[in-house]
């Protein structure tokens, strides 16, 4: 990585050159540029919407902090490295993307019938400076989103340029652990109107005792200008990373004393991870209304080496297992929007996504494989995955009366999964099944200040292809019926409050374990909870905003637990402060969740946690801009994401069932600085 960084030096030259090439460049003829600065309209009480303004005061350093900055959702880092993060939102533990969908500039970001998990969605490959806004729609009522949108719906957004090339340098390091260099360099330029060109190289070694030794470089370009009638979109992404990782921890291990919180039983887990895409669109006035046509490509990448159970299956050997994605991801939308009588806003599309996917699991030992399965033939599975997902949605937004808008929308999607077992070809076969979701939400306006919500839906999440085959296609797309009420209120122009309860079922499903290489039927699951979320401009220089939720998730079968449900969340929330100025900003932020059910009994608890970051920024003249982040002001042991195991930690060990964790950073101080050319 030293080489890797003193050649990013040596480019800075080349970067400089590129963006000033056309230092004279004027907006796209007839071009007219609108700033919004009021809030979009929103589609239910619980809608978020993030822009730059509120990322500004806020945790940055990766795009996992932004995320975390969305009331209602917390993201927890799975092991390390580059893994993907574990979303939790609205009752669900929805793992790496299960139940919440995930789009970025309009592309989808979860993967279907993926090696680790349904559904997993990493955002590891996007550059933080570039996130413009982040968008959040909860519950399944949006009839454009499909699968994997039954909690909800986030879309993030790039910038489309900068105003000057724009160079970041970032260094951090804990303040009371080891810790090895965290570093990353971020170019930014727009070479041309209407363009951007974005890389990003970094290195991390976290404060763990074996360093995780994470690299990965990124870049992202965008184009847009006016050919023909219309706007032509253009953009391509490109990732690559590698990394080690402690992996989670038994909890027993480390309160004897005999693991350090930040050490590792396997250090020898890790992963590889690539990821290149190129998309576009294209959009014009036709037939009376707006035409957008879009397409995209992907190829995604990922080998990954975990150990969740130790030596509790091998005790020789180990348990440690490498699980393979290799896929293309092709896709694509035509929408067309009008308005009806000035009154209907209707929008009618149709989308269509294939995956072609290798996936494979092996046993390994120090990341080479071994000739068995845990006692089987080797691989465990190795199989081709094609998925096809053809989708059409309708949806308006109907004036009714002057205090009463209607949303009605309908959606309809058709799935083929086929699979070719390479391993043994005793999974070979192809099923398909279809589904359709509609949907119903009400507006009530009360007032300039108030709006009441009324909205239900149906959605669904499908699964994996090999339990989808394996089951002849029963209960391949889970369903999900939710039904919200609520209401946004403005008391003051510079203040906001939403308050929603809402409810949430998902129906039983074939469940593919791609750690374990099988499936299971799971039972029906239903949940509850209420939102409460809001801010206030106090003055012109400082700024609030909190929120609390509160969920119930249970079976909806007693299996004699009360219907716990293992790793729900219950309460979680954030709040913040900021004190700001044209030229700078300090920001205190907190963050937590509260103790779960770390088992289906309740008899394991997966801990709870509040933690305080500190944000300040600092612009000195029109060229150089500081950034200071204090992660865990107060130092606090936590546990970011933890999981009940039944492991043996060592070849002679008892077997043991316990929760197991991977440790949250300690304090930590990260100073960026930026200059504009």
């Amino acid at each position: 990585m030293q080489r890797l960084f003193a050649r990013a030096v040596l480019g800075v030259a080349l970067f400089r050159s590129l963006v000033h090439a056309h230092p004279d460049d004027v907006p796209l003829p007839d071009e007219e540029v609108i700033e919004v600065t009021d809030d979009a309209p929103a589609e239910s009480a619980s809608s978020v919407h993030l822009g730059r303004d509120e990322l500004r005061v806020r945790p940055r350093t990766q795009p996992s902090d932004i995320l975390r900055q969305v009331p209602g959702l917390v993201v927890s880092q799975h092991a390390g490295g580059g893994k993907s993060d574990q979303y939790f939102i609205r009752g669900f533990d929805a793992d790496h993307g299960t139940d919440i969908a995930i789009f970025a500039d309009g592309v989808p970001v979860n993967l279907s019938s993926h090696g680790h998990g349904q559904g997993y969605a990493d955002t590891h490959w996007m550059i933080p400076e570039t996130i413009d806004t982040v968008d959040v729609h909860k519950g399944p009522y949006a009839a454009r989103y499909g699968d994997f949108a039954t909690a909800g719906a986030l879309e993030l957004k790039t910038i489309d340029h900068v105003d000057g090339p724009t160079l970041w340098t970032v260094a951090g390091s804990s303040l009371t652990h080891r810790f090895g260099p965290n570093r990353r360099i971020v170019g930014m330029g727009s070479p041309v109107a209407s363009s951007l060109i974005a890389v990003e190289l970094a290195e991390s070694d976290g404060p763990f005792v074996h360093a995780q030794d994470f690299q990965h470089g990124n870049a992202l370009l965008k184009w847009r200008g006016g050919v023909g009638p219309g706007e032509l979109r253009l953009q391509a992404t490109s990732y690559l990373a590698r990394w080690n990782q402690s992996g989670q921890i038994p909890a027993g291990e480390v309160a004897a004393g005999r693991l350090d919180r930040f050490g590792a039983i396997d250090p020898t887990e890790g992963g590889r991870a690539h990821r290149s895409s190129l998309q576009g669109a294209y959009a014009w006035r036709a037939l009376g209304g707006d035409v957008r046509v879009s397409a995209y490509g992907v190829r995604n990448d990922l080998t990954l080496f975990s150990n969740f159970t130790l030596f509790a299956r091998d005790p020789a050997h180990g348990d440690q297992i490498e699980q393979l994605d290799a896929r293309w991801l092709y896709g694509g939308e035509a929408r067309y929007e009008r308005t009806i009588a000035n009154r209907i806003l209707l929008t009618a599309g149709a989308q269509l996504r294939h995956d072609v996917a290798e996936t494979g699991l092996w046993h390994t030992e120090a990341r080479d494989r071994l000739a068995d399965c845990f006692g089987e033939l080797g691989p465990c599975n190795h199989t081709r995955n094609r998925i096809w997902d053809a989708a059409g949605f309708v949806e308006a937004n109907v004036s009714a009366l002057p205090w009463l808008h209607v949303f009605p929308g309908l959606r309809v999607d058709a799935l083929t999964w086929d699979v070719d077992d390479l391993a043994t070809r005793v999974l070979d076969a192809a099923t398909h099944r279809a589904i359709v979701s509609p949907k119903l939400s009400v507006e009530l306006h009360a007032s300039e200040q108030v709006n009441f919500f009324v909205n239900s839906g149906a959605g669904f999440h499908s699964n994996d292809a090999r339990a989808a085959v394996t089951s002849g296609g029963d209960g391949a797309l889970a369903r999900a019926l939710g039904a919200e009420a609520g209401v946004r209120m403005r008391p003051h122009p510079h203040a906001h409050v939403t308050a929603d309860v809402w409810y949430l079922r998902l129906s039983s499903e074939q469940v593919w374990s791609g750690d374990a290489g099988g499936t299971e039927a799971s039972d029906p699951t239903r949940r509850f909870g209420l939102d409460l979320d809001g801010s206030v401009d106090a003055t012109p220089w400082l700024s609030l905003d909190g929120s609390v939720t509160w969920s119930h998730s249970t079976f909806v079968g007693n299996a004699g637990n009360g219907g716990a449900l293992a790793l729900a969340p219950r309460w979680m929330g954030s709040a913040g402060v900021a004190v700001h100025d044209s030229l700078g900003f300090v920001s205190l932020r907190a963050r937590g969740i509260a103790d779960r059910p770390g088992n289906d009994d309740g008899s394991l608890t997966a801990e709870g946690y509040l933690i305080f970051d500190v944000v300040a920024g600092r612009k000195l003249g029109h060229h150089v801009e500081l950034e200071l982040t204090i992660a865990n002001l107060f130092d606090t042991d936590w546990r970011e994401a933890q999981f009940a195991e039944t492991s043996r930690v060592s070849p002679t060990a008892p077997l043991v069932e316990q929760m197991h964790f991977t440790p949250g950073v300690p304090l930590t101080a990260t100073l960026a600085l930026a200059l504009t050319y």
